[in-house]
């Protein structure tokens, strides 16, 4: 017997079906569980009172819990955009707090969206973690491009290839940026994997730099200054090598350096430049 205050007796359902009876406490016990339409119809009693209290804490406990899971969950599936979401959020801030104009903000905003697409990844995390073989095999595979655009790399020592390739790092050049200046100090050299770039001297006529192209590497033989201005006309993947990793390479593969050295003195005869120091440094090379 159900009493008369119960909600049973209250919805007049005493005389009903036990399936219609369950059916209708499973879906009270789900409104207090999720904490809607529990006060449709208040309790009366007071045992009736204090249960309804109490589904609606183990409810609420219930339901935060099962949101907090899911939402990492949800985050856990795609970490590496998370990760750029939150990195762009605090070059926003930077921007704001730096009060940056609007068109300089478009810039930094399409520079993040070339440079990372929407992803980041601690890649020298990662590979660092990996044992050589596995490590030089990826190496490779993602610059595999770069390798089969290249003659310099395909017609070299797997091993020179594989030595160059370890140490590159990449990088993103917006149209208009100019990748090197004429008379700057040269630190890197340059391997373009995609884009278009010009040779801009004073005394010669511009000449494009296409997919497989590289650049730079004149001062890192000579230790001079560039000798000519590179400027992106289009929007440039790049590989930079710096000046003490060009050298600990070429110092294992000799035969390489004088392979830099031939393309470095007839790219300066074209441009209508010479550079003594570097014949003789090639000179030398053959003569040994």
């Amino acid at each position: 017997d159900f009493p008369p205050d119960c909600w049973v007796s209250l919805n007049g359902m005493v005389n009903d079906s036990w399936g219609k009876q369950y059916s209708y406490a499973l879906f009270k016990a789900m409104s207090h569980m999720l904490c809607i339409g529990y006060g449709a119809r208040a309790p009366v009693s007071m045992s009736d009172l204090w249960i309804t209290m109490l589904s609606m804490i183990v409810g609420a406990t219930c339901y935060a819990m099962f949101v907090g899971h899911a939402t990492a969950l949800i985050q856990s599936l795609d970490s590496s955009r998370r990760q750029y979401q939150e990195k762009y959020k605090q070059v926003e801030q930077y921007m704001s707090f730096h009060k940056l104009p609007a068109d300089m903000r478009q810039k930094i905003h399409d520079y993040y969206e070339h440079r990372y697409q929407g992803k980041i990844f601690d890649e020298d995390n990662i590979l660092n973690e990996l044992n050589d073989p596995l490590r030089e095999e990826i190496v490779n595979f993602n610059c595999r491009k770069l390798v089969a655009t290249m003659p310099l790399f395909a017609n070299a020592d797997p091993n020179f290839v594989t030595a160059m390739l370890s140490k590159l790092r990449f990088e993103v050049f917006q149209p208009g940026d100019y990748i090197i200046r004429e008379g700057a100090v040269g630190k890197k050299m340059y391997f373009i994997q995609h884009g278009v770039a010009g040779v801009i001297t004073k005394s010669s006529k511009e000449m494009k730099l296409t997919d497989g192209s590289y650049f730079g590497e004149i001062c890192l033989l000579t230790k001079g200054r560039r000798t000519a201005s590179v400027r992106a006309d289009t929007y440039c993947r790049l590989y930079s090598l710096s000046v003490d990793n060009f050298n600990e390479v070429l110092e294992e593969y000799p035969m390489m350096r004088r392979a830099f050295e031939t393309v470095a003195i007839d790219r300066l005869d074209r441009i209508g430049k010479k550079n003594s120091l570097l014949l003789q440094k090639f000179q030398k090379d053959l003569n040994t």
